[in-house]
């Protein structure tokens, strides 16, 4: 059986990444708004361009 990737969009992925710049701990944010911490960084990567 597949897996369905989740798709999220650009207001929740732009809000990620505006809550990322203020905190510290980019681990515990990610768990909270349950992703991938790894997506978190790309994201921030992608929209700093």
């Amino acid at each position: 059986m597949k897996t369905l990737r989740k798709i999220y969009d650009t207001a929740f992925k732009e809000k990620a990444v505006e809550l990322s710049d203020k905190r510290s701990n980019i681990t515990e944010l990610a768990r909270e708004l349950g992703i991938r911490v790894t997506m978190l960084y790309k994201w921030r990567k992608d929209y700093e361009k």
